[in-house]
Formats: structure tokens, sequence, C-alpha cells
């Protein structure tokens, strides 16, 4: 305390000071002893009750995973694991695996759809943009690839693209995985009939096949994506 009055007496003689605060002048007498405020004894802290037995408690107890839909539909005779690697893995996968491919598909479980995306003004027009588009399409479908298969395409020219796919998923409608997914209302889907439709044949067999500079549809392939 003598060093803080000695110090309060130099500030407030200071001309600067005193021009702004005028003249003031320290207590003449001490105020006495401060009162200080008596320190409030701490409990103890209660101990938690025992869950009493049959309490659902929520929060503690770990969330069943719901079952994906798709897991509900009713048994299927197409073993997908095993087609994709022995698809995969086929030399000839334009004609003999896909022969035997239409041996095994059960249409009552599973649906091919050709996807082609609505390219709007400004879009298929800077390759490497619409290389970057169509890899984070395909991205996004993270997980679905237990239910799906299909092999996605830019096609087209340095100055214009499109990119379009042959899809195969389990049930016959579109799944939730599809209409949560950020993009997919950009996609025109259409359902294929690859027993009833040569056509449709046909382009299953070109896009699952694609190779590099082939023509379909009157593109040539610029990248393939597989959906696996």
């Amino acid at each position: 305390m003598p060093n803080f009055s000695a110090w309060w007496t130099r500030v407030f003689a200071h001309p600067d000071v005193v021009a702004v605060a005028g003249n003031v002048k320290g207590a003449a007498k001490p105020c006495g002893k401060p009162v200080l405020k008596a320190e409030e004894k701490k409990e103890a802290p209660k101990k938690a009750a025992a869950p009493k037995a049959g309490d659902d408690d929520d929060e503690d107890k770990p969330k069943k995973s719901e079952k994906n839909p798709l897991d509900l539909l009713p048994p299927t005779s197409f073993d997908l694991f095993n087609f994709k690697t022995f698809y995969v893995n086929h030399p000839d996968k334009k004609g003999a695996a896909i022969d035997e491919f239409m041996k095994l598909y059960d249409k009552e479980g599973w649906s091919i759809w050709f996807l082609h995306y609505e390219m709007y003004k400004g879009e298929g027009e800077v390759l490497y943009k619409t290389l970057n588009m169509t890899g984070g399409f395909i991205q996004r479908f993270e997980g679905f690839g237990k239910y799906s298969f299909a092999r996605h395409c830019v096609l087209g020219t340095e100055t214009k693209q499109e990119h379009m796919g042959v899809w195969m998923w389990r049930s016959t409608g579109t799944p939730q995985e599809c209409i949560d997914h950020p993009t997919f209302e950009y996609m025109r889907p259409r359902r294929m009939d690859i027993f009833g439709n040569k056509e449709d044949e046909q382009l299953l067999r070109q896009f699952w096949g694609a190779e590099e500079g082939d023509i379909i549809m009157g593109m040539p392939v610029i990248q393939r994506y597989w959906q696996k």
C-alpha cells in the first residue's frame, strides 16, 4: 500500500491529470478494515440414485441401426457379389459375360436403367469439369454398391460431352439412395427391357463392356466409371 499511495500521489499531481480531473485529494483517514463475506461451505455432492429396474434411458442405450428397405424385399436368386467378381474379370464383357448375366438375372427382384444427365447451358463444354461432375456423381452413391452395379461413361469430344450410363439396382422402382442423391434429380432415368428390346440389350452390352474410343450412340467414349 505505501508504494501504491506514492504512485497515486504522483499521478494525480501531474499537470495533465489536474487539467482534466482537478485537484483530487486522498482520504485523510483510513476507511477501516474491509468487510469480507464469509466463505460458504460447499456441500458434498450427492450420490446419483441407482437406476431402477425397467428404467428406459434412450441416451445410454446403443441405438439399433435401421434396416435398409432394400433388405426387406423378397429374397432374390441373383448373387450380386459373385456376379461382380465374375463380370469385372471376364475378358469378353460385351459378349459371353452378358450372355451369362442374362441367364442369372432376376427381373422380379432387380431392374436395369439407362441414366442420362440433363446438361444445362454452359455444362458439358469443358472436359475436366464434366469428368469431375461424373466422378462426383458416382462417389455420392457411397454405400449403394451393396445393392447396385453400373458402368457410367463420359461421351463426346473436347468441347461437347454427355454423361450417361446403364445401371442395375435392387428393386423394380427408385431406391431411397437415388431419391436422397443431391444430383440424381437432373438425370433422365428410363427403365430398360433387355429381354424384349434388342436396342436395350445392345445398349447394355455397349456400356458394360465399354472401352475408351468405342462409339456409343454416335459419340466416342472418353472416360468410363464402375459403380460396384
